[in-house]
């Protein structure tokens, strides 16, 4: 019996961590994810910078910026981050192993937007401005 209650627990705990996705910035972050199978090419480099070239942006947006290949998440300065189980994540937001895009997330965690390169980056901005939480915040923020 103790063995069971052990296996039990090793079990959670492995589900537990296993669960490890964007959870943590829900209510607070919306979140990018740019997939691609190679961190090198030139298409996924060109897109990559063209976001991060508008950090103003991304900021008033409370936007984190994330990038997703060969199973590992990296993070704005493209360093692997430990402590993302990428099958779970990719399974939460519907991301395809092979999926070449990106994966707009927002506040409340769910999939905004999902597309296929090449994409126009304002199109994330858009997106997200027409969204009724961002139209209160700027509404908020104009009352500064």
């Amino acid at each position: 019996m103790k063995r069971i209650a052990n296996f039990a627990l090793i079990l959670f705990s492995i589900s537990a961590s296993a669960q490890e996705d964007f959870a943590k910035y829900k209510w607070r972050n919306r979140i990018v994810v740019l997939s691609t199978q190679d961190l090198t090419s030139e298409k996924f480099i060109s897109h990559w910078e063209r976001v991060k070239s508008s950090p103003k942006k991304l900021d008033d947006r409370n936007i984190l910026l994330f990038a997703l290949a060969k199973g590992r998440i990296y993070d704005k300065e493209l360093k692997a981050l430990s402590g993302f189980h990428v099958s779970p994540l990719r399974k939460r937001y519907d991301i395809p192993t092979r999926f070449e895009g990106f994966t707009l997330i927002g506040k409340d965690g769910g999939v905004k937007m999902q597309k296929n390169t090449p994409f126009d980056v304002a199109v994330i901005f858009e997106t997200i401005d027409n969204m009724p939480m961002r139209q209160r915040e700027m509404r908020e923020n104009l009352d500064d």
